[in-house]
């Protein structure tokens, strides 16, 4: 069933193209922006219950998270000997482990795993799961017996998640992808001789998972079923069109709504009003394996013990993948709010490029397809991209433009962007007007308060 169309909303700030006549001709501005946008600009109960909530949140696991995400990146740093810089080196990954460990690890197993999945290309994922499904349970195993013996050491604790989420957080990134496209292949990713064993086919989502705060569904309904359903629409339950994205205080409201969907409450109750109840009965499985696994690591070691190994990743998961979210759909245009093309990034030459996710676009057009084929599928597509200014940036990651997007750094983000059609017809555009684009399509809002009923009227006329 084809996703119900949403009706296109706007926002009554002038930050959308409009026309000049100058000489006797129509010349076509680009948008022009007002700088003066309030940090705090919440227009209902809900949403300031919201950023509320969201600043509890941040305040609990905020700081945890933080430290074992910056040791992460300080340890990649190291590897690198601090090549480039600290952050926004452009030599990410490029030292002794990524460059130089890995790559010799899989030519040296690549032969003996092809056999066990379905494309060459995959056999990497025998190596994930051997260092993800084997390995880091058995360092949770000896922490708990650690904790068992001894009591809990939080050095030890602090340790073992920052091994468990690797350099760079690269091990949390691929596990998640890994759950990600596990989602979204129904007919599963190994040879047909091992394609039948229902628990390899889902060793990421309903295993691999415990460890890194994935609740078994997340991904194969409410993220593969409900967000491609609606597109960052309003009914998609992780939905981050209702506010302007080049703001800190939104970001943090945005908080609870993923959550609540990482929990899959939201997800269940979405599914409860389209009288889905299938989909519901396996959702809320999917969620009791999950709390099955906490209350059993709490009662076995004890309930600090469950908090420490267990929920922390959780919530790890969420304060990131919020913040993956926000990058990937950071941007709307004012003129066509579900444009796949500039809600989506897409990311050219990017230093952490995990399984071609930064081929955003792509990944909703073609949300099962090989991540192999998506540089096919850009260039299928690209005089698409061209016509509709994609939002395309150059060596940079989702982080990244996060933490520019925040920042209100525009002046970083222009210079990222590519003006791909300006560079096919051969009248780039100048560094103001991309920044004026950059702002127009961060601020833009798909639904909620911000929008007024003659919003679509008034830019109908100005075109």
């Amino acid at each position: 069933m084809p996703p119900r169309p949403c009706p296109p909303h706007y926002i009554d700030a002038p930050a959308t193209p409009h026309t000049e006549e100058i000489s006797g001709k129509v010349v076509k501005k680009e948008p022009v922006v007002d700088d003066i946008t309030p940090i705090l600009d919440f227009r209902n109960v809900t949403e300031w219950a919201s950023f509320i909530t969201g600043c509890v949140l941040l305040a609990m696991v905020g700081p945890p998270v933080g430290i074992v995400v910056f040791t992460a990146m300080v340890w990649e740093a190291l590897d690198r000997g601090f090549d480039g810089g600290f952050v926004d080196s452009g030599k990410e990954l490029t030292g002794f482990i990524f460059a130089r460990f890995i790559p010799w690890l899989e030519r040296c197993t690549k032969s003996f795993n092809s056999q066990f999945v379905k494309r060459p290309d995959d056999a990497y994922m025998m190596n994930c799961i051997v260092g993800y499904g084997v390995l880091v349970p058995i360092l949770f195993f000896c922490c708990a017996w650690h904790a068992y013996e001894n009591g809990m050491n939080y050095w030890l604790v602090f340790a073992y998640h920052v091994v468990r989420i690797g350099p760079f957080f690269m091990n949390f990134a691929y596990v998640y992808t890994l759950c990600h496209k596990e989602g979204h292949t129904f007919s599963g990713l190994y040879a047909k001789k091992y394609n039948e064993y229902m628990i390899l086919r889902n060793v990421f989502n309903w295993w691999i998972g415990m460890f890194y705060g994935v609740l078994p569904a997340t991904f194969a309904y409410g993220h593969s079923i409900n967000h491609h359903k609606y597109n960052n629409a309003r009914e998609d339950v992780i939905t981050t069109s209702d506010k302007p994205r080049d703001n800190f205080a939104n970001w943090v409201a945005y908080l609870p709504r993923y959550f609540l969907y990482a929990v899959n409450i939201s997800t269940i109750y979405s599914f409860v009003k389209e009288n889905n109840w299938k989909i519901v009965s396996k959702v809320f499985w999917g969620s009791v394996w999950f709390f099955v696994w906490v209350s059993i690591w709490a009662g076995l070691i004890s309930p600090s013990f469950a908090i420490a190994y267990v929920a922390f990743p959780f919530f790890e998961a969420g304060v990131l993948l919020a913040a993956v979210n926000w990058s990937w759909h950071a941007f709307i245009d004012p003129a066509n709010p579900s444009n796949e093309y500039v809600q989506s990034i897409t990311i050219l030459d990017g230093c952490i490029n995990v399984l071609n996710e930064d081929s955003h676009v792509v990944h909703h057009q073609y949300p099962g397809t090989h991540w192999t084929n998506h540089p096919n599928f850009v260039d299928k597509h690209w005089e698409k991209y061209i016509e509709n200014r994609a939002s395309v940036f150059r060596g940079t990651h989702a982080f990244e433009i996060f933490g520019m997007s925040l920042a209100r750094d525009y002046d970083a983000m222009a210079k990222k962007f590519v003006d791909i059609r300006g560079e096919r017809d051969g009248s780039p555009m100048t560094h103001d007007e991309r920044v004026a684009l950059i702002k127009s399509r961060l601020r833009a809002c798909w639904w909620g308060p911000r929008l007024t009923a003659n919003s679509y009227l008034k830019l109908q006329k100005q075109e």
